[in-house]
């Protein structure tokens, strides 16, 4: 294992997966290398049901490793590939066959919100916060901002982007960016209590049930309607091996 597969670690069980962003010391900002890692976890845990998805120490993951972007954008320019980076690997996970469950432990900053608010299911200690910092070093929240205003009403997004203030998990479950809220030490066990109880499921529904909930969000009851009729159908056809109609 080279130094950059610690920065993800990955545990294998029946049916669902741990992943752990394990960069305690930069409170797991994601470096390009943290994230190239998570990306390949992600192909790694591609059969599982469901993926928990937490962070090693104080800290969910406090977004994108800005020390490493302002050198780059100060160098190379590449300050906007980093962010399109970020953006790939929030894509793996919503394209992912597997449900997220984020297990929130702590802080979860711009990019690490971004990580919540794409999961599907999200539980959070009772010591976490989450937050859109960008607007206050001036700059707009190009992800944790769209994730943000897809999960949440119009004016809790404007809120947490507007004004640059973190909340906290209860703050956070009237909210609606979270399901429940935990004591500390029962955030893993029970994050993990749900995952097996989703690994119960058939994959196939699994994987055509999220590919359908994802198209749904705030689309129109006909829009709705036309996926899930669809969605149906390619649950069908994926058991019996043939094209279905979304393939």
């Amino acid at each position: 294992m080279s130094p950059d597969d610690e920065h993800v670690l990955v545990e294998h069980h029946d049916g669902w997966a741990l992943i752990t962003l394990n960069r305690p010391d930069k409170r797991n900002a994601m470096n390009r290398a943290a994230q190239r890692r998570l990306r390949e976890v992600f192909t790694e845990v591609y059969d599982k049901k469901v993926v928990v998805l937490t962070g090693v120490g104080s800290s969910f993951c406090s977004g994108v490793d800005l020390t490493e972007t302002h050198v780059a954008s100060q160098t190379d320019r590449l300050a906007s590939a980093n962010i399109g980076y970020w953006a790939e690997c929030n894509e793996d996970l919503r394209k992912h066959p597997a449900l997220f469950i984020a297990a929130v432990n702590g802080f979860a900053l711009g990019g690490g919100s971004t990580l919540v608010h794409n999961c599907e299911l999200a539980i959070a200690a009772e010591s976490a916060s989450i937050g859109t910092p960008e607007m206050g070093f001036g700059a707009w929240a190009a992800l944790s901002g769209p994730s943000l205003i897809n999960r949440v009403l119009p004016k809790h997004a404007a809120q947490l982007i507007f004004l640059a203030k973190r909340v906290d998990a209860a703050t956070a479950w009237r909210m609606g960016m979270v399901n429940e809220v935990v004591p500390d030490d029962q955030l893993l066990a029970r994050s993990i209590e749900i995952a097996e109880h989703i690994a119960k499921f058939d994959p196939i529904a699994l994987d055509w049930g999220k590919r359908a909930f994802h198209s749904m969000v705030n689309a129109s009851w006909e829009e709705s309607m036309k996926v899930s009729r669809l969605t149906g159908w390619s649950i069908e056809a994926s058991r019996t091996h043939q094209r279905g109609p979304l393939d």
